[in-house]
């Protein structure tokens, strides 16, 4: 099932974007279950009863409880687990229990309820940790929202460490996520359009913008393709990440991705869409472009010198993770003539009794590498660090003396992989194309580095994230938050590429 429950536009939109509702609306209308023959709730306690545990197939941790009261037999049922017993015992059973009870259920209770006569929909809400309370010769059902479950305290993410800036990351509640965005955005147009998406997970989603700033063409599109998804299961942002993307065999996708709720506020206030997905801590942003995976918010809680240091540093990773590999097999392979002479002398001496040909020492070597690195990742922390520093020394140390691979070699491959560490965001990136330049340096030498670069530059041009380039960080305004970052008084304007309204944010 899919529920959509996005915000109507102003009058001012709505000419503008009608072409683009109405799609909304008769593909919404196909993929969730409106036309469905309702459910109403039964009159009799026992028939209440009996259609749940029917459609909970009698499942243990469904709890279905009836009892009497001072005017009538109530029915109540939940989900244990995803609801508070203490509050149902404290503001349900309690006062329907009491002397005092009236017989109008509704108004005896002392929590925050709502009304459905269907009862298909008083299941849905079970799920979704609600309680459901029927009663006698009533065709109606009121709905209790208690929920309470185990959730993950909010904490600085490992993968996005900062030495300024807030220390605080996204949990896998998305609730809980919904208020870390709203603590950074204190504005009331900042909108939060909720849906569901998953047949049979019912996954929670939210699209979050600022209305007035967010690109709308932007944010229609997000809409449009979120319409099409017609799945079982929704379990984590990166089902949605594939789902949406138009070209699933690119590596770079111009969709950002991050746990951090200042990176989420920045970005949603230059015009972009965020997209929460209940269930895990990692926010979609959309669009993003290849630039900005070259900066970090700390960027911006720092000074304007060591910010534009830092990015440069990161530039000078960025080419050496994907070019050094490739470069350095060409040269000597193809150009030693561009070697000093000295420096000639000791590579061939570290490579004579090396059986293999500097192409697939280089191989070698980045295999070892990620291997390593994955070994590293799926270990526990303290077990993963211990092995991966110790197996690269051993196993490099081992096979430059086993006469495996040489030296040099050894330090290249080291360089590359420090250097790839620098962008965590274009691992993806560079490593396909390490081992492209790889490939077209051992072959064809140094042209084929310059025609590998080519084909680069042209894939990135052609790259577009929901209809904008993602090398379109070169204007006027955006170039002064690129590789150099100016003083944050002299960024006045958001990204021209994204924010088509209100682009002035300094006055």
């Amino acid at each position: 099932m899919i529920i959509f429950n996005f915000i109507k536009p102003n009058q001012k939109q709505q000419n503008s974007q009608k072409n683009n509702s109405n799609f909304l609306q008769a593909d919404a209308k196909k993929i969730t279950d409106k036309n469905r023959e309702q459910a109403y709730v039964p009159s009799r306690i026992s028939e209440c009863e009996e259609y749940l545990k029917d459609k909970f197939c009698n499942s243990p941790d469904v709890i279905i409880e009836d009892f009497e009261t001072k005017k009538k037999k109530v029915l109540i049922a939940y989900i244990d687990g995803l609801a508070n017993k203490d509050l149902i015992d404290r503001d349900i059973i309690k006062p329907l229990k009491s002397t005092d009870f009236k017989g109008e259920v509704s108004s005896a209770l002392n929590a925050c309820h709502t009304i459905s006569d269907d009862i298909d929909d008083a299941a849905f809400e079970m799920v979704n940790g609600n309680v459901a309370i029927f009663y006698e010769k009533s065709r109606q059902a009121v709905i209790v929202d208690f929920k309470q479950w185990d959730k993950r305290s909010v904490e600085m993410p490992d993968s996005e460490t900062v030495t300024r800036g807030p220390k605080e990351g996204f949990t896998e509640n998305i609730r809980t996520n919904t208020s870390l965005i709203r603590r950074k955005i204190r504005n009331p147009r900042l909108v939060f359009e909720n849906l569901t998406l998953g047949r049979q997970t019912n996954t929670s989603i939210s699209l979050v913008y600022v209305k007035g700033i967010v690109n709308k063409d932007v944010l229609e599109e997000v809409k449009s393709r979120l319409a099409k998804i017609d799945v079982d299961s929704i379990l984590e942002s990166g089902f949605i990440e594939q789902y949406i993307e138009k070209n699933s065999f690119s590596p770079i996708s111009g969709i950002g991705v991050t746990q951090k709720p200042d990176i989420v506020a920045a970005r949603i206030l230059e015009g972009r869409v965020a997209i929460l997905c209940d269930g895990t801590p990692h926010v979609l942003t959309i669009p993003e472009l290849f630039l900005e995976n070259l900066h970090s918010s700390e960027d911006y809680y720092n000074r304007t010198l060591q910010s534009t240091m830092i990015r440069i540093l990161r530039v000078v990773g960025l080419f050496i993770g994907v070019l050094l590999p490739g470069f350095s097999v060409a040269i000597i392979t193809y150009n030693q003539e561009m070697i000093p002479a000295s420096f000639l002398t000791h590579i061939i001496t570290s490579t004579q009794k090396t059986p293999l040909p500097s192409a697939a020492e280089a191989f070698f070597l980045i295999l070892m590498f990620e291997l390593l690195k994955e070994s590293g990742t799926r270990l526990p922390r303290a077990v993963g660090s211990a092995i991966t520093i110790v197996g690269s020394l051993i196993i490099g140390d081992s096979a430059v003396s086993a006469g495996i691979v040489g030296a040099p070699m050894v330090i290249i491959i080291a360089l590359t992989a420090v250097a790839s560490f620098i962008v965590p965001n274009l691992t993806e990136f560079i490593s396909i194309y390490r081992l492209f330049f790889l490939f077209l340096g051992a072959t064809m030498g140094l042209l084929g580095i310059g025609a590998g670069i080519v084909i680069m530059l042209t894939q990135l041009i052609s790259t577009e994230s929901f209809g904008i380039p993602i090398l379109s960080s070169f204007s006027k305004n955006e170039i002064k938050d690129s590789v150099v970052r100016f003083p944050l008084r002299s960024l006045k304007y958001r990204p021209a590429s994204i924010a088509k309204d209100n682009i002035k944010r300094i006055k």
